[in-house]
Order: C-alpha cells, then sequence, then structure tokens
C-alpha cells in the first residue's frame, strides 16, 4: 500500500514538473504573439491621428473646402477600418499558431515520459526502491525487538528480505540479531556458504549466545557434508557445557563424530543422546532409536560394516566441448536424492575438480541425518555437477550430468555419469 502511494505521488510529481517546464518554454511564443497584434493596431491608430491632425491644419488654414475636409476624413476612418480587421485576420492566424503552441503543451510532457522510459528508466532499481519500502519497515521493527504479524511476515518476499538486511547491515554492522536473521534467510535460500559468514559475523559480536553457536555449528557441519572440524567441534561443546544434555548439541557431536572416522568420540554422545530421547518420547522403538543403534554398533566394531557392500558407485565423465571450462577453483558435488521425497541429497560426495573419469560411491555414511540414509529410499535419482561458486545448490553456468534414477536392490549398483550440459 505504501508502495504504491509513493509510486503515485512519484508519477504525479514527474508529471506536474513536466507540465510546469512546458509553460515556461511555451508561454514566451503566445506572449509575443500577443504583443505582436497589440503593437500594430496601436501603430495604425497613431498613424490615422497624425494624419487627421494635418488634415485638421490645412481647413484652418484654408488649404482645403469643408467636402473635402469631410471626404478625406472619411477615407482615413475608412483605412483605419480596413487596417483593424486585417490585424483582427492576422490575431486569427494567430490563434491556429497557438493551436499549434497548446498541441506542444501536451507533446513536452510525452516526450519527457518517452525519454525518461528509454534512458533513465532502470527496472532493477525501481525493484529495489520497492523493495526497501516494502520491506524496510519490517527489517527496522525486527531489528527494533518488535515483532511484525504473521500476515505481514508471510508476504515478504525472502531475496528482498536478505537485500535490505544487507544494507541495514551496511549501516549497522554490529547489529548480532540483524547477522543472525541474515543467516537464517540465507539458510532458507539454501545458500550455505553465505549463511555460515553472516553466522560467523553475529558469533564473533555475540559468543555467550548459544542460539548462535547452535546454527553455527550446525551450518558448518552441513557445509562439511556432516563431518566436524575444530571450529565445529568447540562451539558444541560450549553448548553442552552449559547444556550437557541439549539433545540438538549431542546429535550433531555424536553423528559428526561418527561421520568424521571418531568412533571413540560418537560412542561417548550418541549413547547418551539415545537415553535421553528414550526418556523423552517413551518410544525405544522409533526410526530415530534404530538408526542410533546401527551407528553405536557400526562405532564400537571401529567403523567396519555391519553388512555387506551396499550403495551406489558412481563412475562421472566429462564431455570433450566442456573440459575447457574447467577451472582449479570449481568444485565437484555428486549425489544422490529421493526420487519421491525431501529434495535435501541423502548422500553427496564434494571434492575439488581434478581428472575424469573418476569413480566414487554412495552410501549410508553420507547421510546428514540418521533417519535420511540413502539405504531407506528404494528409488533415487543421482546427478554429478561442477559448481562455479562450490555451492551445492545448481547456479548459471554451472556444468552438469542428466540425472539417472535407480532402484536399489540393497547391493552396490553401478551408475554412469556423463557431465555434458551447462545450467542456464
Amino acid at each position: 500500500m505504501i508502495s504504491n502511494t509513493l509510486s503515485l505521488a512519484f508519477i504525479l510529481s514527474a508529471l506536474t514538473l513536466s507540465l510546469a517546464v512546458a509553460i515556461v518554454l511555451i508561454w514566451p511564443v503566445i506572449r509575443a504573439g500577443r504583443e505582436q497584434g497589440h503593437s500594430l493596431l496601436a501603430l495604425n491608430v497613431q498613424v490615422f491621428k497624425e494624419r487627421l491632425l494635418e488634415l485638421e491644419q490645412d481647413k484652418q488654414a484654408g488649404k482645403v473646402d469643408e467636402e473635402t475636409f469631410t471626404a478625406l476624413k472619411t477615407e482615413l476612418e475608412r483605412q483605419l477600418l480596413s487596417l483593424a480587421a486585417s490585424t483582427d485576420a492576422n490575431t486569427g492566424h494567430k490563434t491556429v499558431g497557438r493551436g499549434v503552441v497548446i498541441g506542444l503543451f501536451f507533446i513536452v510532457p510525452l516526450f519527457a515520459a518517452l525519454a525518461y522510459s528509454a534512458l533513465a528508466y532502470q527496472p532493477l532499481l525501481w525493484r529495489w526502491w520497492q523493495a526497501q519500502q516494502d520491506t524496510g519497515p519490517v527489517i527496522d521493527d525486527l531489528l527494533a525487538g518488535k515483532e511484525p504479524s504473521a500476515e505481514v511476515l508471510q508476504k515478504q518476499n525472502l531475496a528482498d528480505f536478505a537485500r535490505v538486511m544487507q544494507q541495514r547491515l551496511q549501516q549497522h554492522p554490529n547489529n548480532t540479531d540483524g547477522w543472525y536473521m541474515l543467516a537464517m534467510a540465507y539458510l532458507q535460500g539454501e545458500l550455505v556458504d553465505q549463511a555460515t559468514v553472516a553466522l560467523s559475523h553475529a558469533n564473533r559480536l555475540a559468543p555467550e549466545r548459544d542460539d548462535i553457536a547452535l546454527a553455527y555449528a550446525q551450518t558448518l557441519v552441513f557445509s562439511q557434508h556432516g563431518q566436524l572440524n575444530q571450529l565445529s567441534r568447540e562451539l558444541l561443546m560450549q553448548v553442552l557445557a552449559k547444556h550437557p544434555e541439549h539433545e540438538g548439541a549431542l546429535l550433531l557431536m555424536g553423528m559428526g563424530a561418527y561421520r568424521s572416522g571418531d568412533y571413540a568420540g560418537a560412542l561417548v554422545f550418541l549413547p547418551k543422546l539415545r537415553q535421553l530421547h528414550i526418556a523423552r518420547t517413551g518410544d525405544a522403538h522409533s526410526n530415530a532409536v534404530q538408526e542410533l543403534d546401527k551407528a553405536i554398533a557400526i562405532a564400537k566394531m571401529g567403523g567396519e560394516k555391519v553388512v555387506g557392500a551396499t550403495g551406489i558407485e558412481v563412475t562421472v565423465k566429462i564431455a570433450k566441448e566442456l573440459q575447457a571450462k574447467l577451472q582449479a577453483t570449481d568444485t565437484l558435488f555428486i549425489f544422490a536424492r529421493a526420487l519421491n521425497g525431501p529434495p535435501m541429497p541423502l548422500a553427496v560426495v564434494r571434492q575439488p575438480v581434478g581428472g575424469f573419469p573418476l569413480t566414487v560411491v554412495l552410501n549410508d555414511r553420507q547421510s546428514m541425518m540418521p533417519d535420511m540414509v540413502l539405504s531407506k529410499f528404494p528409488s533415487v535419482v543421482v546427478n554429478a555437477r561442477v559448481s562455479k561458486k562450490g555451492t551445492p545448490q545448481g547456479e548459471s553456468g554451472d556444468l552438469e550430468a542428466i540425472a539417472v534414477p535407480i532402484t536399489q536392490n540393497g547391493k552396490l549398483q553401478h551408475v554412469d555419469l556423463m557431465i555434458n550440459q551447462i545450467k542456464p
């Protein structure tokens, strides 16, 4: 509503300014035509008066008689009337010219609008201005600690929210909540790398906040495909030091250690998580508990597989015409998703681009969550992507293979992928 009102005010202001310029340019032309007509008539009247004065002087001097005086005077009056009529006719022609001027009065704003649309109008700037008008007040309320209504929040565009929040943080770079909200917006848009940067700023400004530390650690673990690094480990230990029974932190620590090959560390956290989960839910046979039992059993065996080799062996090749487009900074993603299920990858391998062809194995070890493992979904889609920006979501310009659907049979299966297209 505010945006529409301001847009209308802008258009009306521009139209008023154009009309004012037209008046300033055209008024001298109209005024000059009027002054010219008035000046010609005044000159004719002046000549008539001078001739009549001379005629009266000649009559008084006896140079002309009464009859001649009357005839000459009548002739002068006739000439004056004729000149006056001629002036009126010329003024009538000026009226036609004035019609053209009036036409120009409307043409000037029209050409001004056309010139603006062709030379000055920038849709992106207009879109940014609208985003500031629509989203800016909502963000200002959030930064001030005010909670907008659910209806207002539902109307917000995620991309506009992130852009306007970035602009606010340029003005107020030490606003912790702003960085945290920006990170959440990035995560909703699956921009993990950008969310990691935003959370690092929030954590630096408020290292004591456990909600930020946990979100930062979870994002780091996700970006490392479920594995822990030194920073994520430190952040999770910070939360567990204050809240030793925090199930989210225990899950990230236990499964992160398990996927990192730290089976001793996994056995510190996973059994405790299992016990807390059963105490809270009262269900010792849920899917989550079964997955935890499987991970604990494998960890106790030092990583040995409980069952035979399963998963999907993927061989990736690249078309010759695309090899020249590879760069050392590119990242290769090989992943499997559920054919009918959540969009999150069930298993993913991420590595720098190297030589082709190459072969990797996708299995349950690369799952992000205990209840979202590859073996649980009978029908999956396997694909490979060379990312130019290093992000898991596809971007324009990335190199991709054609996805291959496969039905799992509980055994190790093989899939060939050819990277042969560029994402538009």
